[in-house]
């Protein structure tokens, strides 16, 4: 079931364990309804006298019912099956619990009684044929905390969760530590660079992900060494959760996309507004402590919330000072970076030897401002920008050099997000609806040092994305039992990139950006996408779903090359022809998704699966990239103005559990286990030793994006396992990728490659016109050389989190493990990796151990301590940037203090 607030997940979830467990009930009873929910997260110190603000729209009772639990921080005790078929009121603005309650209760048939502060009770009240009331009896059971991951082990489709919990265990310093715990997600992490680029199954770059920040997208993207073609810049100080869709979808968010979408949300007041009050707030600092700070001088946020009936308000700051660390010394890293085939010896002085130019500042300020207005409206203006200062660093060849890192030059980035967001969900089923206007720049000041012959320069990189977003909700009830849900909306968002360099443009050149800006080159992208979906539930068991999305697209902009022929009537003179393409292409395709669920008997068990469409259309960069990539050498970059789009079927299945009172009272147990498997016709990367139109040799240092002949394929298995029993925890997840891909590409890309005709022998030949070189523009290779991240499937790896809470749960330790089975293909002979990759893998097996602790000394004060790679193993992060090499932290402790208010 698709619902497009957090709120609304979480309650759709809990709605339909709700349902569960009531037939268990009927089972298990003695003729008597035995069937309980409870449902809601306890806030401590809830008081039934003070306001509250809530913002709940009219639906089904049930639903309503859970929402209101969890917005008013009580415990909510009701027969599940008595609800069906009854609706709620709207519910908007600042009430007392009860008087919130009955005013969400409305004219219907149903009685509540509070059986304690934070203990509420409904009963349904039946009319019978001599005029008596009779009341339904209901039987409790169940626990007072609520769980906020619990929604993912009940929604019917591989989702993840990323807590504010699990972000404070382990204080990230870079923000790919973040999704470590989130099964099927990798990032291609340089810890030098301090941008995110989210994978998901082996899938990322260029918008096939959607990373976005409170459904804002992050389509900035800046051309390297193709390890990182899309990058997201966020403090995770401000963040209090990150959700992560796999798949295609066709609901909000899902234009374009074919990997996933990966939602980093922000901070809102309520997360600091404690219930009964109207100003609330929070301070947290982090250091790195004694001789194990390890570059971890300063992490700080403050956030201060106010609110009341009318409006609310939130102001926030971050600060992350970090330094160069020591990386860990245990265990064997790769050798074919660092030379280390020839002389083992490297290795140690890589390990033992500080990560140099790793140290960064970030800076991130958010403000959010929100209008409740009349009719069960809602309008927020939010604003979030985050400036980081780094050095780009390249890892250098010890071997040859004796040097360990080259300085590259610097980056001064700067994002800015600016939202509009609308919603009005009056007393009305058929109405629930959301827009969204926003604004996102993104910049990068860029100053570049002499390479070699190639002098220093300066570059901007600049996107700015503008996008819209609206949609609607429907609800209709066809019986006590069966209910449709219809989703539908549109949503565009438009990307403008605009690179600007003080490098020269090199004369004759078929363009007239530097060789440094037309890498990153200027363009423009639209594109627009009409979706809907319709989900049909019945009696709790029963789901099935279809969606149909149709995208369109367009991009324009211009590129160029410049190709070599012959002057035609002279002996053999070779000149260079420059070939511009003034590019304006235009076009859109449906797509479609099915999904269906079920409860085979057995309320704790659900099985799913799901087959859906993509389609990614090509990027600016793509599309027009061109030029030398270090302003000169025998390296090229051609454009590609015939790419076509992507298309992805994907399709799954798996299965969740979900049960309390398992093995003790009060526990819990969740399961997620899918297998999926995605194929991508016509993938686009950068191919290697291309051929280009003209007179001339294919070579390795030619290079242009393709489409992938072959089709490529990213399937695995994803498991997801989270235990509570209130005293004690365990949380596991495990990424399982199979297969491989051979990707093969025309050599000739765009075709028209020549061969001169010639009157005459040796010397005194005369050249007297071209022909096609029918064998060059008609030949094919797999298994060349590609630049890129799906250059290497992702590898497997896990973690493993345990842990214990004292005296009355204030105290929480644990430990974690995080395992990498590594990914390389060994020559026995050479003892090396051999293969044809630039970049071949090289990445060794590995299994890091952290602790971690917290002690809540006060409700206001919690003090919490984090011991980073306990065991000091040198290692590299799955996935990470080959070309930058920089190996994982070693030994670290921080120490963090929070007061909220």
């Amino acid at each position: 079931m698709r619902v497009g607030s957090r709120t609304g997940v979480h309650a759709a979830s809990r709605l339909a364990l709700a349902i569960h467990l009531g037939v268990a009930g009927l089972l298990a009873g003695s003729g008597v309804l035995q069937a309980a929910e409870v449902v809601g997260a306890v806030a401590q110190g809830t008081q039934r006298q003070h306001g509250l603000d809530f913002d709940i729209p009219a639906q089904a009772l049930g639903t309503a019912v859970l929402a209101f639990a969890e917005q008013a921080g009580v415990q909510v005790l009701f027969d599940s099956q008595r609800l069906h078929g009854l609706q709620s009121s709207s519910l908007k603005g600042r009430y007392s619990a009860e008087d919130g309650l009955a005013r969400l209760l409305g004219s219907a048939p149903v009685t509540y009684r509070f059986t304690s502060e934070r203990q509420v009770t409904l009963t349904r009240v039946e009319t019978l044929q001599d005029g008596a009331l009779a009341l339904s009896p209901t039987t409790i059971s169940g626990h007072l905390e609520g769980h906020p991951r619990d929604w993912t082990y009940t929604a019917p489709r591989s989702v993840s969760q990323v807590t504010r919990e699990q972000l404070d265990r382990n204080p990230p310093r870079h923000a790919a530590d973040m999704l470590e715990e989130t099964s099927g997600v990798y990032s291609a992490v340089s810890q030098q660079d301090p941008g995110l680029s989210v994978n998901i199954r082996g899938i990322q770059d260029y918008g096939r992900v959607n990373m976005s920040v409170d459904g804002m997208r992050q389509n900035y993207q800046q051309s390297g060494h193709q390890q990182r073609n899309g990058t997201l810049y966020i403090d995770p100080e401000l963040l209090s959760e990150v959700v992560v869709e796999k798949g295609a979808t066709s609901t909000m968010g899902g234009a374009g996309v074919i990997g996933g979408v990966a939602n980093f949300r922000t901070l809102d007041a309520r997360d600091l507004l404690k219930p009964g009050q109207e100003i609330g707030g929070r301070i947290r600092v982090t250091s790195g402590l004694g001789g194990r700070r390890n570059g971890t001088h300063f992490i700080g946020s403050s956030a201060f919330a106010i609110g009341t009936q009318a409006w609310d308000m939130l102001l926030a700051a971050s600060e992350r000072h970090l330094g160069d660390y020591d990386p860990g010394t245990k265990g064997g890293i790769g050798e074919l970076r660092t030379g280390a085939a020839k002389n083992p010896a490297v290795s140690e002085r890589v390990k033992n030897s500080p990560v140099a130019y790793s140290g960064s500042v970030m800076r991130s300020r958010l403000a959010k401002l929100g209008l409740n207005l009349p009719e069960d409206q809602r309008l927020q203006l939010s604003y979030l920008s985050t400036q980081v200062d780094y050095d780009d660093a390249n890892m250098m060849n010890v071997e040859k050099t004796g040097q360990l890192w080259e300085k590259l030059g610097s980056s001064d980035v700067r994002s800015q997000n600016f939202g509009l967001d609308y919603s009005y969900a009056p007393d009305n089923p058929l109405i629930d609806f959301k827009a969204k206007l926003y604004y996102v720049d993104n910049r990068n000041d860029q100053s570049t040092l002499q390479r070699g012959i190639n002098p220093g320069y300066s570059i901007t990189y600049q996107t700015d994305t503008y996008g819209a977003q609206a949609q609607n909700t429907s609800t209709f009830a066809l019986s006590e039992r069966s209910t449709v849900k219809a989703n539908y909306g549109l949503e565009f968002f438009y990307d403008k990139v605009r690179p600007d360099s003080s490098q020269p443009v090199p004369k004759g050149s078929a363009v007239s950006a530097s060789p440094a800006a037309s890498m990153t080159p200027e363009g423009d992208r639209a594109l627009g996408s009409l979706f809907t979906r319709l989900d049909y539930d019945y009696d709790g068991w029963l789901n099935l779903n279809a969606g149909l999305r149709y995208d369109r697209y367009r991009l324009r902009g211009e590129t160029g090359i410049n190709t070599r022929t012959f002057v035609i009537g002279k002996t053999p003179q070779q000149v260079s022809v420059p070939v511009a393409y003034d590019i304006d292409d235009q076009e859109g395709r449906f797509s479609p998704t099915f999904g269906l669920s079920v409860k085979p008997g057995v309320e704790w068990l659900q099985l799913f699966a799901s087959y859906g469409k993509g389609w990614r259309p090509p990027a600016v960069t793509e599309t027009m990239i061109t030029g030398r990539p270090h302003g000169g050498g025998s390296e090229s970059m051609y454009p590609n103005p015939f790419l076509k789009p992507e298309r992805s079927t994907t399709w799954e299945a798996g299965f969740n559990i979900f049960k309390e009172n398992l093995w003790f009272d009060d526990d819990r147990l969740g399961v997620k286990v899918a297998y999926f498997d995605t194929r991508v016709d016509d993938f686009i990367y950068m191919a290697m030793g291309v051929q280009p139109p003209g007179y001339g040799m294919a070579g390795i240092g030619n290079s242009a994006y393709v489409n992938d002949m072959s089709g490529t394929r990213f399937k695995g298995i994803e498991y997801q396992l989270d235990y509570d029993t209130g005293g004690a925890y365990g949380q596991l997840n495990y990424t399982r990728m199979i297969g491989d891909n051979d990707f093969c590409m025309k050599t000739a890309w765009l075709g028209g490659v020549t061969q001169p005709v010639k009157s005459g022998t040796g010397r005194r030949a005369v050249v007297t016109g071209m022909r096609p070189d029918d064998a060059a523009n008609n030949a094919t290779q797999c298994k060349a050389a590609i630049l890129g991240s799906a250059e290497h499937m992702p590898m497997d790896r896990g973690t493993l989190t345990l842990g214990a809470r004292f005296f009355d749960r204030r105290l929480d330790i644990g430990a974690r493990a995080r395992y990498s089975a590594g990914y390389s293909i060994s020559d026995s002979a050479n003892m090396t990796v051999s293969q044809s990759g630039v970049y071949p893998a090289d990445w060794k097996p590995y299994t890091v151990y952290d602790l971690y602790g917290s002690y809540r000394a006060t409700q206001e004060l919690t003090l919490r301590l984090a011991m980073e790679n306990v065991t000091d193993r040198a290692y590299l992060v799955p996935l990470g940037d080959v070309l930058a090499f920089t190996l994982g932290r070693g030994r670290t402790l921080q120490g963090t203090v929070e007061y909220q208010f």
